[in-house]
């Protein structure tokens, strides 16, 4: 069979939508190749490609002398392969010497009507050993892939059905609206936005909202909170809904209308309040409004619960046919919506975690007192390349880092982790001045080929008893490779950023470049701060602005213990909008004993 209404729309666009995912699947697996294979009768044809090469790349099909995805889809289960030429069914399959097909993996991916379509696979030209985290990884994109393709298809059915019959141009209309107002839809808010201005718009609804099954938050937990409130409210910016702020938290259950729908597996309709109110009078119905009310429950493709949805319209009115059958593909885009979200927030969540894990614990140093806090980005679509470090190096010196890696994707997280690793181990091995181990990390970069763009400020904290001393202070050396500037809070309360001049080139451009170091005497008492520019920089605004307001806040709080003073200054200037990642490290100059 062939699938027209999964590959419709402009090819540049297709491409673009599923060669992320082949390239996500082959960045986290490190397979030569990734291909999303849809199999039809005679061919495969591959809607998304990473690594293809020559006439293929061009072609984007095989015929199914050349596919292993075929079984995948003969199966209806995925297909691992360590080595291809060793499978009694695959070793005569012509991928294996045309096209260099030895490792496989390959999971199923569905379409709009769940059933099983083509793969999302893994191919290596080398035999290959493939760990559970390979397979888990694969199995995610498969699934955040299946919704694409899901949603690609319902919207074509949708502009089918607009041109066979004109008595279903209105229900067409809403299918088609819903689709472009949730295809680019990232988080739950995105989608209780998306779903009620659609509602709104096309269904005449006064209200529209979205009740989430708390098990879908926290998988593997049958009871998260600890009692039957299961259901939560997704609220929007700006939501001036009270009634459903009142009753966020509902049961799975019959006890009130969305958890009916859940647990009826269908729509509930009622043609006024007085109809639902007889039937769940205990509810808070003190902020109630409009009169007819639907409650339809939410199911991605295979039929896992994920919640419902609430619509509300002003006057009373009798369901029809047609509004059962629009409601229901609301219900369907919103789902697909939901599971996207969730997919996307779960592994996200999963990655911030880990990023935060990776940042190291901070060492206790004799004469200063060290504390750094992490703050991801609000847009939970992007994973951040912010990192601080602190070492306290033999001889007694405190070497200090932070840096932000140029970039918001899995890449700039990997490349933060390398950098910070190999200036940590630099830094610690050479035991040089700042400036020679930036340059030398910069060197390191570029000959083992780490592909990557970064600013940082690498400083030194000299311990007591060195050439130069005077009582009460500490010598301070550093270097900026493109960073903002380090600020410096004196014991007297005064701020100012350690800045002589514009910062030397960021690091991944020219290993050769000069780099320079500064140095500073530094009295006890005083506070150091290193932050990277999330800290600091707003939309539509100037950089000094940011760093005029920083000075105000480390002014404000700098007599505070130097954990509260950084939490301090995070309430002051990180709100929980962030459009960046934060990392912030403060240094406390504490007296000599």
């Amino acid at each position: 069979m062939s699938h027209p209404d999964l590959r419709a729309g402009p090819e540049a666009d297709l491409r673009v939508a599923f060669d992320r995912y082949a390239r996500l699947v082959r960045r986290s697996l490190g397979s030569d190749m990734a291909l999303v294979s849809l199999v039809e009768e005679q061919r495969q044809a591959f809607v998304g490609a990473d690594g293809l090469t020559g006439e293929l790349a061009t072609t984007r099909e095989t015929p199914l002398s050349h596919s292993f995805c075929q079984w995948v889809v003969a199966d209806q289960a995925p297909l691992v392969i360590t080595d291809a030429r060793l499978d009694e069914r695959l070793r005569s399959n012509l991928a294996i010497p045309d096209l260099g097909v030895i490792g496989y993996a390959g999971y199923p991916i569905r379409d709009q009507h769940g059933t099983i379509v083509g793969s999302l696979c893994a191919i290596t030209h080398e035999p290959r050993e493939w760990s559970g985290a390979d397979l888990a990884s694969l199995q995610d994109l498969a699934a955040a892939c299946s919704s694409e393709l899901a949603q690609r298809g319902l919207r074509a059915e949708a502009a089918r059905a607009a041109d066979s019959a004109a008595n279903l141009s209105r229900r067409s209309s809403v299918l088609l609206a819903l689709s472009e107002g949730l295809a680019s839809t990232r988080t739950l808010g995105d989608v209780a936005v998306a779903v009620e201005a659609v509602s709104i718009e096309q269904l005449g609804c006064s209200r529209a909202g979205i009740w989430i099954d708390d098990t879908s938050l926290h998988p593997g937990s049958s009871d998260p909170v600890g009692d039957d409130a299961r259901l939560h409210y997704v609220p929007r910016t700006g939501d001036d809904w009270r009634s459903a702020q009142l009753n966020q938290r509902l049961g799975l259950d019959h006890s009130n209308p969305l958890g009916s729908a859940m647990v009826l597996q269908r729509p509930v309709w009622f043609h006024d309040r007085a109809a639902q109110n007889e039937h769940y009078g205990h509810l808070d119905l003190s902020a109630q409004v409009g009169e007819a009310r639907a409650f339809l429950p939410l199911y991605d493709t295979d039929g896992v619960s994920l919640g419902a949805m609430a619509l509300v319209w002003d006057t009373a009115r009798d369901q029809s046919d047609e509004d059962v059958t629009t409601m229901t593909a609301l219900a369907s885009y919103t789902a697909q919506a939901v599971s996207r979200a969730l997919l996307v927030q779960e592994r996200l969540d999963a990655l911030v975690t880990l990023q935060s894990a990776l940042l190291p614990a901070l060492p206790r140093s004799t004469g200063q007192e060290i504390a750094a806090r992490y703050r991801p980005a609000a847009a939970r679509d992007q994973v951040g390349g912010d990192w601080y470090d602190a070492v306290v190096m033999p001889g007694g010196d405190t070497s200090l880092m932070i840096g932000d890696v140029v970039g918001h994707d899995l890449g700039a997280a990997a490349t933060m982790g390398q950098v910070r690793n190999m200036l940590r181990a630099i830094t610690w091995a050479v035991d040089d001045r700042p400036a020679a181990n930036v340059r030398l990390l910069d060197h390191a970069l570029h000959d083992l080929e780490v592909d990557g763009l970064a600013t940082l400020v690498h400083a030194r904290i000299e311990a007591p008893g060195q050439e130069g001393d005077e009582p009460g202070g500490r010598w301070l050396a550093w270097t900026n490779a493109g960073h903002p500037p380090p600020l410096l809070l004196g014991p007297e309360g005064r701020c100012s950023y350690l800045q002589d001049g514009p910062p030397d080139l960021m690091i991944g451009v020219l290993p050769d470049v000069e780099r320079a170091d500064q140095r500073v005497l530094v009295a006890a008492g005083s506070t150091l701060l290193l932050y990277t520019d999330g800290l600091v920089e707003r939309r539509g605004e100037h950089l000094d602005e940011g760093l005029e307001r920083l000075a105000a806040a480390v002014a404000d709080h700098g007599h505070l213990p130097v954990e509260k003073f950084l939490d301090a200054v995070l309430r002051d200037l990180a709100d929980d909008d962030l459009d960046d990642d934060i990392a912030v490290m403060a240094v406390r100059f504490t007296p000599d004993d």
